[in-house]
């Protein structure tokens, strides 16, 4: 009986310690599937962690592993054939590619972006640059935060659509 005590006692503190540590990522579901949204509190958490507990967060959110060459991409599970929802970590950097995306998703990060009074600039593949002080344990740091989006145009079933893909991409 004791034992099973301290089992329970151990796996709630635990449990209590991960909660305090990492807090919970924002989601975003459809039909198909359930993704990290590209917001900036993820992509503080996301840049901030190290390779194992990124990993784990990836594994949490039940993102699987992409083999395709870089050893931290994780894809989310999705039942509809073309979308795509991959979170990529290379060094200083951590990459959303989102197809199709929700707008309104992009919408809310240039919001909470332009709420920090950021530095904005365009580079020549399309990618607006938003340039924002964000506080660390450590001091004041900047972040980089870029922004593409594509659109593509799909005819079906006597219609065009249109299919919005993005890039976000969160950098020190």
């Amino acid at each position: 009986m004791k034992y099973w005590v301290g089992v329970i006692l151990n796996l709630c503190l635990w449990q209590s310690t991960w909660a305090q540590t990492n807090p919970p990522l924002q989601c975003e579901s459809d039909e198909y599937s359930t993704y990290l949204v590209p917001s900036l509190e993820n992509g503080f958490v996301l840049l901030d962690a190290n390779k194992e507990v990124f990993q784990r967060l990836m594994k949490q959110y039940q993102y699987q592993e992409f083999y395709r060459g870089n050893e931290m991409e994780y894809l989310a599970p999705t039942s509809r054939v073309n979308q795509m929802r991959l979170i990529r970590k290379e060094n200083t950097q951590v990459q959303f590619l989102l197809s199709p995306t929700k707008l309104m998703v992009i919408r809310q990060l240039e919001q909470d972006i332009a709420a920090r009074k950021p530095i904005v600039s365009k580079d020549s593949n399309g990618m607006t640059w938003y340039h924002i002080n964000y506080p660390t344990h450590q001091s004041s740091q900047v972040l980089r935060i870029g922004i593409k989006l594509e659109s593509d145009s799909e005819d079906r079933v006597g219609r065009t659509w249109t299919i919005w893909s993005s890039t976000i991409i969160f950098s020190h």
